[in-house]
Protein backbone atom coordinates (compact mmCIF):
# COMPACT_ATOMS: atom_id res chain seq x y z
CA UNK A 1 0.00 0.00 0.00
CA UNK A 2 1.42 3.37 -1.02
CA UNK A 3 1.83 5.92 1.77
CA UNK A 4 0.83 9.57 1.34
CA UNK A 5 1.78 12.30 3.78
CA UNK A 6 -0.53 15.31 3.63
CA UNK A 7 0.93 18.39 5.31
CA UNK A 8 -1.65 21.05 6.09
CA UNK A 9 0.13 24.40 5.74
CA UNK A 10 -3.03 26.47 5.32
CA UNK A 11 -2.70 27.85 8.85
CA UNK A 12 0.51 28.79 10.61
CA UNK A 13 2.14 30.66 13.45
CA UNK A 14 3.88 33.88 12.53
CA UNK A 15 5.83 36.45 14.51
CA UNK A 16 4.38 39.92 14.03
CA UNK A 17 5.65 43.43 14.57
CA UNK A 18 5.72 44.33 18.28
CA UNK A 19 3.83 47.58 17.73
CA UNK A 20 1.04 45.72 15.97
CA UNK A 21 1.12 42.99 18.61
CA UNK A 22 0.37 45.56 21.33
CA UNK A 23 -2.64 46.81 19.35
CA UNK A 24 -3.81 43.24 18.77
CA UNK A 25 -3.66 42.39 22.45
CA UNK A 26 -5.92 45.34 23.25
CA UNK A 27 -8.25 44.32 20.44
CA UNK A 28 -8.69 40.78 21.74
CA UNK A 29 -9.18 41.98 25.28
CA UNK A 30 -12.05 44.20 24.16
CA UNK A 31 -13.37 41.36 22.01
CA UNK A 32 -13.54 39.03 25.01
CA UNK A 33 -15.75 41.56 26.79
CA UNK A 34 -17.94 42.33 23.77
CA UNK A 35 -18.59 38.74 22.76
CA UNK A 36 -19.40 37.61 26.28
CA UNK A 37 -21.89 40.46 26.66
CA UNK A 38 -23.48 40.02 23.24
CA UNK A 39 -23.23 36.29 22.55
CA UNK A 40 -23.04 34.92 26.07
CA UNK A 41 -21.13 31.87 27.33
CA UNK A 42 -19.54 29.82 24.56
CA UNK A 43 -16.63 27.49 23.93
CA UNK A 44 -13.62 29.70 23.24
CA UNK A 45 -11.48 29.19 20.11
CA UNK A 46 -8.61 26.75 20.53
CA UNK A 47 -6.34 28.15 17.78
CA UNK A 48 -6.01 24.98 15.74
CA UNK A 49 -7.72 24.58 12.38
CA UNK A 50 -7.67 22.20 9.43
CA UNK A 51 -8.32 22.53 5.72
CA UNK A 52 -11.64 20.90 4.83
CA UNK A 53 -10.51 20.69 1.22
CA UNK A 54 -7.35 18.82 2.17
CA UNK A 55 -9.34 16.51 4.44
CA UNK A 56 -11.70 15.72 1.55
CA UNK A 57 -8.61 14.79 -0.51
CA UNK A 58 -7.35 12.63 2.36
CA UNK A 59 -10.74 10.90 2.55
CA UNK A 60 -10.73 10.15 -1.16
CA UNK A 61 -7.17 8.78 -1.04
CA UNK A 62 -8.06 6.59 1.92
CA UNK A 63 -11.05 5.14 0.06
CA UNK A 64 -8.76 4.39 -2.87
CA UNK A 65 -6.56 2.26 -0.61
CA UNK A 66 -3.69 4.65 0.13
CA UNK A 67 -2.20 4.88 3.60
CA UNK A 68 -2.81 8.50 4.56
CA UNK A 69 -0.99 10.41 7.31
CA UNK A 70 -2.26 13.93 7.97
CA UNK A 71 0.11 16.44 9.61
CA UNK A 72 -0.18 20.10 10.55
CA UNK A 73 2.69 22.32 9.49
CA UNK A 74 3.51 23.49 13.02
CA UNK A 75 3.64 19.90 14.27
CA UNK A 76 5.81 18.89 11.35
CA UNK A 77 8.29 21.68 12.05
CA UNK A 78 8.48 20.85 15.74
CA UNK A 79 9.45 17.24 15.22
CA UNK A 80 12.11 15.36 13.32
CA UNK A 81 10.77 13.98 10.05
CA UNK A 82 12.37 10.58 10.54
CA UNK A 83 10.73 10.25 13.95
CA UNK A 84 7.30 11.08 12.54
CA UNK A 85 7.50 8.68 9.64
CA UNK A 86 5.68 5.36 9.80
CA UNK A 87 7.60 3.95 6.90
CA UNK A 88 9.01 5.75 3.88
CA UNK A 89 6.44 8.02 2.18
CA UNK A 90 5.69 7.48 -1.49
CA UNK A 91 4.08 10.91 -1.88
CA UNK A 92 4.37 14.01 0.29
CA UNK A 93 1.79 16.69 -0.57
CA UNK A 94 1.64 20.19 0.90
CA UNK A 95 -1.59 22.19 1.07
CA UNK A 96 -0.21 25.75 1.14
CA UNK A 97 -1.08 29.40 1.24
CA UNK A 98 1.27 32.05 -0.11
CA UNK A 99 3.21 32.79 3.13
CA UNK A 100 3.85 29.09 3.84
CA UNK A 101 5.13 28.03 0.40
CA UNK A 102 8.75 29.06 1.17
CA UNK A 103 9.00 26.92 4.31
CA UNK A 104 7.26 24.03 2.52
CA UNK A 105 9.81 24.38 -0.28
CA UNK A 106 12.60 23.89 2.26
CA UNK A 107 10.80 20.91 3.75
CA UNK A 108 10.42 19.39 0.29
CA UNK A 109 14.19 19.67 -0.18
CA UNK A 110 14.85 17.97 3.15
CA UNK A 111 12.36 15.20 2.40
CA UNK A 112 13.98 14.54 -0.97
CA UNK A 113 17.37 14.26 0.73
CA UNK A 114 16.04 11.69 3.23
CA UNK A 115 13.67 9.87 0.88
CA UNK A 116 15.00 10.36 -2.69
CA UNK A 117 12.21 8.29 -4.26
CA UNK A 118 9.39 10.25 -2.58
CA UNK A 119 7.29 12.42 -4.90
CA UNK A 120 6.71 15.93 -3.53
CA UNK A 121 3.57 17.86 -4.46
CA UNK A 122 2.56 21.47 -3.80
CA UNK A 123 -1.09 22.45 -3.85
CA UNK A 124 -3.59 25.08 -2.85
CA UNK A 125 -5.33 28.16 -4.23
CA UNK A 126 -2.05 30.06 -4.51
CA UNK A 127 -0.66 27.46 -6.93
CA UNK A 128 -3.76 27.91 -9.07
CA UNK A 129 -2.87 31.53 -9.83
CA UNK A 130 0.93 31.44 -9.50
CA UNK A 131 1.86 27.98 -10.76
CA UNK A 132 4.71 29.06 -13.03
CA UNK A 133 6.37 31.26 -10.40
CA UNK A 134 5.97 28.62 -7.70
CA UNK A 135 7.54 25.79 -9.68
CA UNK A 136 10.41 28.04 -10.81
CA UNK A 137 11.22 29.28 -7.32
CA UNK A 138 10.96 25.92 -5.56
CA UNK A 139 12.50 23.14 -7.71
CA UNK A 140 12.13 20.42 -5.06
CA UNK A 141 8.41 20.18 -5.76
CA UNK A 142 7.96 17.40 -8.34
CA UNK A 143 4.30 18.04 -9.05
CA UNK A 144 1.55 20.55 -8.44
CA UNK A 145 -2.10 20.08 -7.59
CA UNK A 146 -5.09 22.37 -7.41
CA UNK A 147 -8.83 22.08 -7.88
CA UNK A 148 -11.41 20.12 -5.93
CA UNK A 149 -11.44 16.50 -4.80
CA UNK A 150 -10.96 14.09 -7.75
CA UNK A 151 -9.36 16.76 -9.90
CA UNK A 152 -6.81 17.58 -7.18
CA UNK A 153 -6.15 13.92 -6.39
CA UNK A 154 -5.67 13.15 -10.07
CA UNK A 155 -2.98 15.81 -10.34
CA UNK A 156 -1.36 14.58 -7.14
CA UNK A 157 -1.19 10.96 -8.30
CA UNK A 158 -0.56 11.90 -11.92
CA UNK A 159 -3.33 9.67 -13.23
CA UNK A 160 -7.02 9.66 -14.08
CA UNK A 161 -9.33 9.07 -11.13
CA UNK A 162 -12.07 6.48 -11.56
CA UNK A 163 -15.38 8.32 -11.70
CA UNK A 164 -17.07 5.26 -10.18
CA UNK A 165 -15.54 5.95 -6.77
CA UNK A 166 -18.32 6.60 -4.26
CA UNK A 167 -18.35 10.18 -2.93
CA UNK A 168 -19.57 9.36 0.57
CA UNK A 169 -18.76 9.89 3.37
CA UNK A 170 -18.45 13.61 2.86
CA UNK A 171 -15.23 13.69 4.86
CA UNK A 172 -13.62 11.22 7.25
CA UNK A 173 -12.74 13.27 10.33
CA UNK A 174 -11.02 10.30 11.96
CA UNK A 175 -8.05 10.95 9.66
CA UNK A 176 -7.22 14.12 11.58
CA UNK A 177 -4.48 13.74 14.23
CA UNK A 178 -6.57 15.45 16.96
CA UNK A 179 -10.13 15.08 18.18
CA UNK A 180 -12.63 17.54 16.72
CA UNK A 181 -13.04 19.54 19.92
CA UNK A 182 -9.35 20.37 19.71
CA UNK A 183 -10.05 22.28 16.49
CA UNK A 184 -11.87 25.46 15.60
CA UNK A 185 -14.54 24.28 13.19
CA UNK A 186 -14.76 25.96 9.78
CA UNK A 187 -17.01 24.31 7.21
CA UNK A 188 -18.63 25.28 3.92
CA UNK A 189 -21.78 24.66 1.89
CA UNK A 190 -20.36 26.13 -1.33
CA UNK A 191 -16.97 27.20 -2.63
CA UNK A 192 -16.39 29.90 -5.21
CA UNK A 193 -18.06 33.30 -5.36
CA UNK A 194 -20.44 34.94 -7.84
CA UNK A 195 -18.65 38.27 -7.38
CA UNK A 196 -15.33 39.37 -8.89
CA UNK A 197 -13.69 41.77 -6.42
CA UNK A 198 -10.15 42.39 -7.69
CA UNK A 199 -8.49 41.91 -4.27
CA UNK A 200 -9.97 38.46 -3.64
CA UNK A 201 -9.24 35.07 -5.28
CA UNK A 202 -12.60 33.49 -4.40
CA UNK A 203 -14.26 34.72 -7.57
CA UNK A 204 -11.68 32.83 -9.65
CA UNK A 205 -12.50 29.49 -8.03
CA UNK A 206 -14.95 27.17 -9.81
CA UNK A 207 -18.30 26.75 -8.10
CA UNK A 208 -18.62 23.71 -5.84
CA UNK A 209 -21.85 22.85 -4.08
CA UNK A 210 -21.66 20.70 -0.94
CA UNK A 211 -24.09 19.49 1.71
CA UNK A 212 -26.60 22.11 2.78
CA UNK A 213 -25.66 21.72 6.44
CA UNK A 214 -21.95 21.82 5.57
CA UNK A 215 -21.50 18.34 7.03
CA UNK A 216 -22.36 19.60 10.52
CA UNK A 217 -24.91 16.81 10.84
CA UNK A 218 -22.10 14.24 10.65
CA UNK A 219 -20.13 15.66 13.54
CA UNK A 220 -22.64 17.35 15.83
CA UNK A 221 -22.61 14.48 18.32
CA UNK A 222 -18.83 14.86 18.67
CA UNK A 223 -18.82 18.60 19.45
CA UNK A 224 -19.34 20.30 22.78
CA UNK A 225 -22.53 22.37 23.19
CA UNK A 226 -21.74 26.03 22.69
CA UNK A 227 -18.95 25.27 20.21
CA UNK A 228 -18.34 28.03 17.65
CA UNK A 229 -18.85 26.83 14.07
CA UNK A 230 -18.01 29.18 11.22
CA UNK A 231 -19.34 28.76 7.69
CA UNK A 232 -16.65 30.15 5.41
CA UNK A 233 -18.60 30.25 2.15
CA UNK A 234 -17.59 33.50 0.42
CA UNK A 235 -21.23 34.38 0.92
CA UNK A 236 -23.40 31.83 2.68
CA UNK A 237 -25.02 29.47 0.17
CA UNK A 238 -23.72 31.45 -2.84
CA UNK A 239 -27.14 33.02 -3.53
CA UNK A 240 -30.18 34.07 -1.52
CA UNK A 241 -32.41 31.10 -2.43
CA UNK A 242 -29.80 28.55 -1.41
CA UNK A 243 -28.98 30.57 1.72
CA UNK A 244 -32.57 29.98 2.82
CA UNK A 245 -32.25 26.26 2.03
CA UNK A 246 -29.04 26.11 4.10
CA UNK A 247 -30.77 27.79 7.03
CA UNK A 248 -33.66 25.33 6.85
CA UNK A 249 -31.26 22.36 6.82
CA UNK A 250 -29.38 23.71 9.85
CA UNK A 251 -32.60 24.44 11.69
CA UNK A 252 -33.64 20.80 11.18
CA UNK A 253 -30.48 19.63 12.99
CA UNK A 254 -31.75 21.14 16.25
CA UNK A 255 -28.11 21.74 17.18
CA UNK A 256 -26.67 23.52 20.22
CA UNK A 257 -23.82 25.41 18.57
CA UNK A 258 -23.08 29.06 17.93
CA UNK A 259 -22.89 29.64 14.19
CA UNK A 260 -21.31 32.45 12.22
CA UNK A 261 -21.02 33.14 8.52
CA UNK A 262 -19.83 35.58 5.88
CA UNK A 263 -22.57 37.24 3.87
CA UNK A 264 -22.84 39.94 1.22
CA UNK A 265 -24.91 43.02 1.98
CA UNK A 266 -27.02 42.26 -1.12
CA UNK A 267 -28.37 39.12 0.55
CA UNK A 268 -29.38 40.75 3.81
CA UNK A 269 -33.15 41.14 4.01
CA UNK A 270 -35.62 40.86 6.84
CA UNK A 271 -36.43 37.35 5.63
CA UNK A 272 -32.80 36.15 5.50
CA UNK A 273 -31.96 37.68 8.87
CA UNK A 274 -34.88 35.88 10.48
CA UNK A 275 -33.86 32.62 8.77
CA UNK A 276 -30.28 32.96 9.98
CA UNK A 277 -31.35 33.43 13.60
CA UNK A 278 -33.79 30.53 13.40
CA UNK A 279 -30.96 28.33 12.08
CA UNK A 280 -28.76 29.11 15.10
CA UNK A 281 -26.55 31.84 13.70
CA UNK A 282 -25.41 34.31 16.32
CA UNK A 283 -22.91 36.25 14.22
CA UNK A 284 -22.82 37.48 10.62
CA UNK A 285 -19.87 39.18 8.93
CA UNK A 286 -20.11 41.47 5.93
CA UNK A 287 -17.71 43.77 4.12
CA UNK A 288 -17.30 47.53 4.26
CA UNK A 289 -13.85 47.66 2.72
CA UNK A 290 -13.82 51.46 2.52
CA UNK A 291 -16.21 54.40 2.33
CA UNK A 292 -14.25 55.80 -0.62
CA UNK A 293 -16.42 55.15 -3.69
CA UNK A 294 -13.57 55.72 -6.13
CA UNK A 295 -11.49 53.03 -4.41
CA UNK A 296 -14.44 50.62 -4.51
CA UNK A 297 -14.91 51.20 -8.23
CA UNK A 298 -11.20 50.71 -8.89
CA UNK A 299 -11.34 47.34 -7.12
CA UNK A 300 -14.54 46.17 -8.81
CA UNK A 301 -16.54 46.30 -5.57
CA UNK A 302 -20.16 47.01 -6.46
CA UNK A 303 -21.69 47.43 -2.99
CA UNK A 304 -21.56 51.09 -1.99
CA UNK A 305 -21.33 52.35 1.60
CA UNK A 306 -24.91 53.66 1.62
CA UNK A 307 -26.25 50.14 1.01
CA UNK A 308 -24.06 48.68 3.75
CA UNK A 309 -25.26 51.32 6.20
CA UNK A 310 -28.88 50.51 5.32
CA UNK A 311 -28.25 46.82 5.89
CA UNK A 312 -26.61 47.52 9.25
CA UNK A 313 -29.80 49.27 10.34
CA UNK A 314 -31.88 46.37 9.02
CA UNK A 315 -29.87 43.82 11.02
CA UNK A 316 -30.05 45.91 14.18
CA UNK A 317 -33.78 46.54 13.81
CA UNK A 318 -34.74 42.93 13.13
CA UNK A 319 -32.34 40.70 15.05
CA UNK A 320 -29.98 40.26 17.96
CA UNK A 321 -27.15 39.07 15.69
CA UNK A 322 -23.57 39.96 16.57
CA UNK A 323 -22.57 42.03 13.54
CA UNK A 324 -18.95 42.10 12.37
CA UNK A 325 -17.61 44.25 9.55
CA UNK A 326 -14.65 43.26 7.41
CA UNK A 327 -12.46 46.13 6.23
CA UNK A 328 -9.39 46.14 3.98
CA UNK A 329 -6.77 48.88 4.44
CA UNK A 330 -4.43 50.02 1.69
CA UNK A 331 -6.39 48.97 -1.38
CA UNK A 332 -5.24 50.41 -4.72
CA UNK A 333 -6.42 54.00 -4.85
CA UNK A 334 -6.20 54.60 -1.10
CA UNK A 335 -4.99 58.05 -0.04
CA UNK A 336 -4.32 59.62 3.34
CA UNK A 337 -7.81 61.10 3.12
CA UNK A 338 -9.27 57.61 2.55
CA UNK A 339 -7.85 56.41 5.87
CA UNK A 340 -9.29 59.48 7.63
CA UNK A 341 -12.75 59.01 6.13
CA UNK A 342 -12.77 55.34 7.03
CA UNK A 343 -11.74 56.02 10.61
CA UNK A 344 -14.54 58.57 11.02
CA UNK A 345 -17.12 55.99 9.95
CA UNK A 346 -15.59 53.23 12.08
CA UNK A 347 -15.69 55.53 15.10
CA UNK A 348 -19.35 56.28 14.53
CA UNK A 349 -20.34 52.64 14.04
CA UNK A 350 -18.52 51.38 17.14
CA UNK A 351 -19.26 54.27 19.48
CA UNK A 352 -22.99 54.04 18.70
CA UNK A 353 -22.87 50.21 18.91
CA UNK A 354 -24.32 50.05 15.38
CA UNK A 355 -21.92 47.15 14.80
CA UNK A 356 -20.31 44.84 17.32
CA UNK A 357 -16.85 44.42 15.83
CA UNK A 358 -14.68 45.65 12.98
CA UNK A 359 -11.95 43.36 11.61
CA UNK A 360 -9.25 45.44 9.95
CA UNK A 361 -7.00 43.54 7.52
CA UNK A 362 -4.34 44.82 5.15
CA UNK A 363 -4.54 44.43 1.39
CA UNK A 364 -2.06 41.92 -0.04
CA UNK A 365 -1.47 41.88 -3.83
CA UNK A 366 -0.81 38.16 -4.14
CA UNK A 367 1.85 37.27 -6.73
CA UNK A 368 0.28 35.85 -9.89
CA UNK A 369 1.70 34.53 -13.13
CA UNK A 370 1.90 37.00 -15.99
CA UNK A 371 -0.16 39.66 -14.23
CA UNK A 372 1.14 43.16 -13.68
CA UNK A 373 -0.90 45.35 -11.36
CA UNK A 374 0.77 48.55 -12.53
CA UNK A 375 -2.48 49.62 -14.20
CA UNK A 376 -4.04 49.44 -10.71
CA UNK A 377 -1.23 51.56 -9.31
CA UNK A 378 0.42 48.69 -7.39
CA UNK A 379 4.21 48.41 -7.37
CA UNK A 380 5.67 45.25 -5.81
CA UNK A 381 8.56 45.85 -3.43
CA UNK A 382 8.98 42.43 -1.85
CA UNK A 383 9.87 39.02 -3.27
CA UNK A 384 9.79 37.05 -0.01
CA UNK A 385 6.43 35.29 -0.09
CA UNK A 386 6.43 34.60 3.65
CA UNK A 387 5.73 38.33 4.06
CA UNK A 388 2.61 38.22 1.87
CA UNK A 389 0.46 38.21 4.97
CA UNK A 390 -2.34 40.56 6.05
CA UNK A 391 -0.53 41.37 9.29
CA UNK A 392 2.92 42.05 7.80
CA UNK A 393 4.70 45.21 6.68
CA UNK A 394 3.34 46.01 3.19
CA UNK A 395 4.98 44.19 0.30
CA UNK A 396 3.99 46.96 -2.13
CA UNK A 397 3.53 50.68 -2.61
CA UNK A 398 1.12 52.63 -4.80
CA UNK A 399 1.16 55.83 -6.83
CA UNK A 400 -0.49 57.56 -3.89
CA UNK A 401 1.28 56.04 -0.87
CA UNK A 402 4.67 54.72 0.21
CA UNK A 403 5.03 51.41 2.07
CA UNK A 404 5.52 53.27 5.33
CA UNK A 405 2.41 55.40 4.78
CA UNK A 406 0.37 52.26 4.07
CA UNK A 407 1.71 50.65 7.25
CA UNK A 408 1.06 53.76 9.35
CA UNK A 409 -2.47 53.99 7.99
CA UNK A 410 -3.09 50.36 8.90
CA UNK A 411 -1.84 50.85 12.46
CA UNK A 412 -3.72 54.14 12.92
CA UNK A 413 -6.92 52.46 11.76
CA UNK A 414 -6.39 49.58 14.20
CA UNK A 415 -5.86 52.00 17.10
CA UNK A 416 -8.93 54.01 16.11
CA UNK A 417 -11.04 50.86 16.15
CA UNK A 418 -9.83 49.97 19.66
CA UNK A 419 -10.50 53.47 21.02
CA UNK A 420 -13.99 53.66 19.51
CA UNK A 421 -14.84 50.11 20.58
CA UNK A 422 -13.89 50.88 24.18
CA UNK A 423 -15.94 54.07 24.14
CA UNK A 424 -18.94 52.23 22.73
CA UNK A 425 -18.87 49.95 25.77
CA UNK A 426 -18.57 52.90 28.15
CA UNK A 427 -14.84 52.63 28.95
CA UNK A 428 -12.18 55.32 28.74
CA UNK A 429 -9.06 53.16 28.98
CA UNK A 430 -7.92 49.55 28.70
CA UNK A 431 -7.20 49.51 32.44
CA UNK A 432 -10.93 49.60 33.13
CA UNK A 433 -11.30 46.14 31.58
CA UNK A 434 -9.17 44.73 34.37
CA UNK A 435 -7.11 41.58 33.94
CA UNK A 436 -9.61 39.72 31.83
CA UNK A 437 -8.45 36.95 29.53
CA UNK A 438 -7.58 37.79 25.92
CA UNK A 439 -9.90 36.32 23.33
CA UNK A 440 -7.65 33.47 22.12
CA UNK A 441 -7.89 34.05 18.38
CA UNK A 442 -4.57 35.45 17.29
CA UNK A 443 -1.59 33.10 16.99
CA UNK A 444 1.89 34.49 17.58
CA UNK A 445 5.03 32.46 17.02
CA UNK A 446 8.22 32.49 15.01
CA UNK A 447 7.86 29.44 12.78
CA UNK A 448 8.08 31.21 9.45
CA UNK A 449 11.29 32.93 10.51
CA UNK A 450 13.06 29.74 11.54
CA UNK A 451 15.14 27.80 9.06
CA UNK A 452 14.17 24.20 8.49
CA UNK A 453 17.03 22.24 9.99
Amino acid sequence: MDTVWLIDATSYKKEIDQELLAVKKDYFKIKAHARMRRIGPHVRPVQRTFSTGLLRIATLLSRMGYGVQYYHLNDFLEQNIAEMAKGCPDIVAFGCVCPTIPVCGLLAEKIKNIYPKAVTVVGGAHVNVALKKTMEKYPYFDRYSFGYDKEAVGRMLHKEINEEIVDEPYVDYSILPYSLNEYDINIFTTLGCPFRCSYCQDGQMPYLECQRNGGLGMIQEQLLPGKLVHFFDSTLGYCESRLLEVCEALKDLNHKFILSCDIRAEFITKRTVEALEAAGFREIRMGLETVDKEVLAKNNRKVLPDMVMEKIKLVRGNSGLYLTLYTVSGLPGFTQETYQKNQEIYRFLLETRSVDEIKNAQYVPYPRDDIDLADKGVIWKEENWENYDRQSYPVYETKELTRQQIWDGFLDTARTINEAWLKGWGFHSMDELGDGELYPEYIVGSYLKEKVK
